[in-house]
């Protein structure tokens, strides 16, 4: 299962190696300046944007990687019916990420954790 780990003043999403597999990318690192929101989302499938680009969509039961919309391009890693974080960003090659919480977790102290280490307020939970 990816994570979402805070490294100083970046965030990173560390891949498992088959989700770099499937997802046709490598781990991913921003800038937490960039981070514009952060919120959980305990039913991404519904806010998925645009088509998928590179790696794998499965609708129900996996969403692994790059998917092009009007806006730009989104990074998913979402596995079945799994809640997940969604981070929007101001600046740098993706607009929103998506990704999936640990079965069991719930993506609202996720998302809080993410967004102090960002300072900003976390947002409310995406529809």
């Amino acid at each position: 299962m990816a994570e979402l780990i805070i490294d100083n003043w970046t965030l990173v999403i560390h891949l498992t190696p088959s989700e770099k597999i499937w997802s046709f990318h490598g781990d991913i690192r921003v800038r937490l300046t960039d981070v514009v929101s952060v919120a959980p989302d305990p039913t991404p499938w519904l806010g998925l944007r645009g088509w998928r680009m590179t790696g794998i969509s499965v609708t129900g039961f996996a969403v692994l990687g790059t998917r092009k919309h009007g806006a730009g391009f989104d990074f998913c890693i979402l596995h079945r019916n799994q809640p997940a974080v969604q981070v929007n960003m101001a600046a740098g090659r993706f607009s929103r990420f998506v990704i999936s919480v640990p079965e069991g977790s719930d993506p609202a102290p996720e998302a809080a954790r993410i967004a102090s280490a960002a300072g900003i307020t976390p947002s409310e939970p995406a529809c």
